[in-house]
């Protein structure tokens, strides 16, 4: 709820617009007394003078006298006094404040008063790893802890394989709502504000761009470039303001070449956007850029720059996927290299123990397991973190005996505990 404060209007008399002219000025009986003030030792004169014609307000004059100054005499009060009776100089009177409009189509809204146009907010954008002394959150109500809960007295091996998911941080995903912005800024902002209370950073991802993964098992996203600006938005509203960190759009960029070179552009220009809205929310940006095994580094260099990288805080690699941690970071050295040296990376190790599997499979492959799990400290001065951005145990889609994509899968789940180092 926004608060409206309203100046109060000056107050005119009729009397004063028909004060006759031959009149003296009713102030003259003031210079004696004020003398006296002075003269008496009084450290500041407030002395306010009637209008003298209708135009003109009350005079308000202020005499200081400065501190540690003597008194003057009768005389020179006098004659200080007499010396400041002049008009002031008109001062420029304030711009105006803006008032916050009322809704498109309200009744009997007023006419808005056009304002200068302002130019853009400079952009916000967090500087420095966001995950340096950061808490990591851990979800008390994933479905990893309810399936703790169910197994623990049942199958006491499998609740304590489950466990290493159970307790450990994983980003939260968003990727609905993109026919109403309302209920994404709701549930982001219950999101973070849950992380936020418990001392944690928010990790995020943004998953709603136009043709989502090209039509396969995880197709959607919002209908159109507008909806999709307006999701984001709200996106970021939710957000709010505080540290955070979003990965931006997974396979939003390593996807393009699915598209024709209209819906292409369009993309680049909407994750543009997306960065510059986040940005100026002080988020910690980093936008998907695929991994090793995808496009060479200088391809990948050149979409992240058409994407608007360069107001980011860097991209992310191996999201849902099982490369290796050592070969991420190779390439992630490369690809900020052909980038200046600027751009950091967080690299996913959710389900990459064991590496990738026979022929890259990536969807829902068999014989995987967790790997190392979310820190800040990556000894790597280009991988900000390593994190679990895919959430170990939903699943990739319906291949390989899993449902649809997300939804929880308790025997992978198990899977990947068991086959974890340590």
């Amino acid at each position: 709820m926004s608060t409206e404060v309203h100046g109060r209007p000056g107050r005119r008399t009729a009397r004063h617009a028909h004060r006759p002219k031959s009149r003296r000025p009713r102030w003259i009986w003031l210079v004696p007394v004020v003398a006296a003030a002075v003269f008496a030792g009084f450290g500041c004169v407030r002395v306010v003078f009637p209008e003298t014609s209708p135009a003109s307000s009350s005079v308000d004059v202020v005499i200081p006298r400065p501190v540690g100054t003597v008194a003057a005499g009768p005389l020179t009060a006098v004659a200080s006094l007499l010396g400041s009776l002049a008009p002031a100089p008109a001062q420029t009177p304030a711009a105006p404040v803006a008032q916050p409009t009322h809704p498109a189509g309200h009744a009997g809204a007023p006419a808005a008063r056009p304002l200068p146009a302002q130019p853009p907010a400079a952009p916000a954008t967090a500087s420095g790893n966001p995950f340096a002394g950061s808490r990591f959150y851990v979800d008390p109500d994933s479905e990893a802890v309810a399936a703790v809960a169910r197994l623990r007295n049942s199958v006491p091996a499998d609740a304590a394989a489950l466990s290493r998911i159970a307790n450990t941080s994983h980003a939260d995903w968003f990727g609905g709502d993109t026919a109403n912005p309302d209920a994404v800024r709701t549930r982001v902002a219950g999101r973070v504000n849950e992380i936020r209370a418990a001392g944690a950073l928010p990790v995020l991802v943004a998953y709603a761009i136009p043709n989502r993964d090209c039509g396969s098992y995880s197709a959607g996203g919002a209908g159109s470039p507008d909806s999709y600006r307006a999701w984001i938005a709200a996106f970021a509203a939710g957000i709010g303001r505080g540290s955070a960190a979003v990965i931006l759009e997974p396979d939003a960029i390593a996807q393009t070449d699915c598209l024709s070179a209209a819906d292409r552009q369009t993309r680049y220009s909407l994750l543009s956007n997306a960065v510059d809205v986040l940005a100026r929310a002080g988020v910690a940006v980093y936008l998907d850029a695929g991994n090793a095994t995808w496009h060479s580094a200088a391809d990948t260099a050149a979409r992240l720059r058409a994407a608007g990288v360069d107001r980011a805080r860097g991209f992310a690699l191996n999201v849902s996927n099982f490369d290796e941690t050592a070969d991420e970071r190779a390439y992630a050295a490369a690809v900020s290299a052909a980038l200046g040296g600027t751009a950091h990376a967080v690299i996913d190790t959710s389900r990459n123990g064991l590496g990738p599997a026979p022929g890259n499979v990536w969807c829902n492959p068999p014989g995987r397991a967790l790997g190392a799990a979310p820190t800040g400290n990556t000894g790597d001065p280009i991988v900000d973190a390593y994190l679990w951005i895919k959430v170990p145990g939903e699943s990739d889609g319906t291949c390989n005996g899993g449902p649809g994509a997300g939804q929880w899968w308790l025997d992978y789940a198990l899977s990947l505990a068991a086959r974890a180092a340590g």
